[in-house]
């Protein structure tokens, strides 16, 4: 029975290490688009360029879809129902994002025929959700370290969703008042005044801030499984009966040293 329950424990830290390894790597990649963001202001002719390349107008895929799919490899990980009601949420929301880019590039695919139209509606719903998603993935990732045994986990999970609060909030603010009202389908007006260029240059800021937290937690929860899938091994190692005497020995120094 013991050896069945670390097996499935084992088991359970590998498809871990799976899930928060694609969904960092998505992470990374979506940190990418921010930057660029950013530089657009200090750089933009090399910003255009790489706007216009082809690679990058479908750098979104393994964004959205490596993360759809690392979410799911967390679903049922454990059966802490505080876990299962995040994952689970987590994933109805990155099922969302697939559909959001479904109906991006379903004219491009030859699935949908012509623009559906509300581009600036469905890039809010996703932004939306991306401040939700950036909380629940900070969540996921800290009390899995927590799980692990890392102490400060609990404290950089809430200055991460704290961070992620901040950034909704001004985001609201900023699609309240960057959004003409007066008819449908929605759609942006300019800029008005420096007030609010400067919400705007404030909430793209806030995001990569953001988006890099989450990022740096979801590495660290796929590094900290490899550690202990590690440790776990050489323990497994050490208390084989049918180990020669001589190599049991060499490999206990190996690790105590």
């Amino acid at each position: 029975m013991i050896d069945l329950e670390r097996e499935q424990l084992r088991k359970t830290y590998e498809v871990s290490r799976m899930g928060f390894g694609i969904l960092s790597t998505a992470l990374v990649l979506a940190c990418l688009p921010s930057l660029l963001r950013i530089l657009w202001h200090f750089y933009p002719e090399l910003c255009a360029r790489i706007a216009m390349a082809p690679w990058y107008q479908w750098l979104d895929v393994p964004i959205t879809w490596g993360g759809l799919l690392g979410v799911t490899l967390l679903w049922g990980r454990f059966d802490h129902p505080g876990w299962q009601r995040r994952v689970g949420l987590l994933l109805v929301m990155s099922l969302v994002d697939a559909g959001l880019w479904c109906l991006e590039h379903g004219p491009a695919l030859g699935v949908l025929q012509g623009d559906v139209g509300h581009e600036w509606l469905r890039r809010n719903i996703g932004e939306a959700l991306g401040w939700a998603e950036f909380a629940l993935i900070a969540g996921l990732s800290c009390e899995y370290l927590e799980h692990l045994g890392v102490e400060y986990a609990r404290e950089s999970g809430k200055t991460t969703r704290s961070m992620a609060a901040t950034g909704a909030v001004v985001w609201l603010l900023l699609f309240c008042q960057h959004t003409n009202w007066s008819g449908w389908p929605l759609v942006p007006h300019r800029i008005r005044s420096i007030e609010e260029f400067l919400l705007s240059e404030a909430s793209h800021l806030i995001w990569l801030i953001t988006l890099m937290q989450v990022t740096s937690l979801a590495l660290g929860a796929a590094k900290m499984s490899g550690q202990v899938l590690a440790e776990m091994q050489v323990e497994d190692e050490t208390n084989d009966p049918l180990k020669p005497r001589s190599e049991w020995t060499r490999e206990l120094d190996v690790y105590s040293a």
